[in-house]
């Protein structure tokens, strides 16, 4: 179990919805490597579990978004404020780490794979 599996959450998320599908393709367009729709692919096609594909995902958004921060902040805060509850403000606030925590289980949520295979027929 990794340290993300074992730390305790201060947020509660809820299941990805049609409406987060638009802030999901913006930011996966401004900010993701061109080869992230293949790890949804995969996800889709059985190739690779959710989260053996988290692990990749999570990896490349946090390159992704340290390298494109500034070009999406307010959309990546907005969306994980709105599937949190908390707001974006408060979010930013956290422990380090939260942020990428947060994504990360977004991710990999099983309830989320129809979501994310919608996403990956988007690129």
């Amino acid at each position: 179990m990794n340290d993300m599996e074992m730390t305790e959450r201060p947020y509660t998320l809820r299941r990805l919805k049609d409406k987060d599908l638009w802030p999901v393709l913006y930011i996966i367009g401004t900010v993701f490597p061109g080869d992230l729709s293949n790890v949804f692919a995969q996800i889709v096609t059985g190739n690779k579990s959710i989260e053996q594909a988290g692990i990749e995902v999570v990896t490349k958004l946090g390159v992704a978004v340290i390298r494109n921060m500034n070009d999406v902040k307010d959309e990546v805060y907005a969306l994980l404020a709105d599937v949190s509850g908390i707001p974006a403000e408060e979010i930013q606030e956290m422990e380090f780490g939260t942020t990428p925590m947060m994504i990360w289980d977004i991710i990999k949520n099983e309830k989320n794979a129809s979501f994310f295979e919608v996403v990956s027929k988007s690129f």
